[in-house]
């Protein structure tokens, strides 16, 4: 009995530590999660910036925190500083993924990306704040200079990826989705996104090491544990009805 018992034990501990390492991967619903953590980077004079600007390889002047506005899909509907048609743009993008009627086209990355087995690991709009009278409107940094300039804008996000994922971003303008100019994953979590446009943007992660997110639901009770929490309800009734019989002979 007691060779039992300690197998049943350590059979309970192994499910038990392999679901501490699945809810550490386990990303969440893009309708739970706030927004992105920013990196910030400093300007020339050492103040704390958003991002910074470049054309041809060069720095030309940064974005604050008061002009640029990132707001996830899941406060889209409560934002009042978002910009209704960005809002109302957002919503459509979500509910389009969601309902099927729209996929990101992972194969501009990758013709061998498998749809089925990427996840979007986060959703969110990128909107300029700062409008005419703000003093930007001569400035490259104004959102209507960037694209005819061919200004990019650089952000680094802190997304607590592992340095093994491979992440995937896209921007939607003009009613199409597209890579961003360029998206690497630094090893320490973040990752660093040059962008061409303010607009809705998308990350994607493969889900090789993650399991994809559920729209409803409490995402810190993933469907494996309960299986395997009732794998053990049913292992240890075996354990006692077999306990039983062998005390009735």
């Amino acid at each position: 009995m007691k060779r039992v018992i300690a197998l049943f034990v350590a059979v309970v501990l192994c499910f038990s530590l392999s679901c501490t390492v699945f809810a550490d991967e386990f990303v969440q619903s893009i309708t739970d999660k706030g927004t992105p953590e920013i990196v910030p980077v400093e300007d020339e004079e050492g103040n704390p910036a958003i991002g910074f600007l470049s054309d041809d390889g060069q720095i030309i002047g940064y974005i604050y925190e008061d002009c640029l506005l990132i707001t996830p899909v899941s406060q889209a509907k409560t934002s009042e500083l978002i910009p209704g048609e960005a809002k109302e743009l957002l919503l459509e993008v979500y509910e389009k993924l969601t309902n099927g009627s729209m996929s990101l086209p992972y194969e501009k990355y990758n013709a061998n990306l498998d749809p089925a087995k990427m996840v979007i690991k986060d959703l969110f709009d990128v909107s300029w704040l700062c409008g005419e009278d703000s003093g930007y409107e001569d400035h490259p940094n104004h959102p209507e200079l960037v694209a005819p300039l061919g200004v990019t804008v650089t952000i680094t996000f802190d997304l607590g990826v592992s340095k093994n994922t491979d992440v995937y971003c896209m921007s939607y303008k003009n009613s199409a989705w597209n890579p961003v100019v360029s998206c690497v994953n630094n090893g320490d979590g973040t990752v660093t996104c040059v962008f061409e446009d303010f607009c809705p943007v998308s990350f994607s992660v493969g889900s090789g090491t993650v399991t994809p997110p559920s729209q409803t639901g409490d995402p810190s009770t993933p469907t494996l544990w309960i299986i395997l929490m009732a794998v053990s309800v049913v292992a240890l009734g075996a354990v006692l009805v077999l306990s039983r019989r062998k005390a009735v002979q």
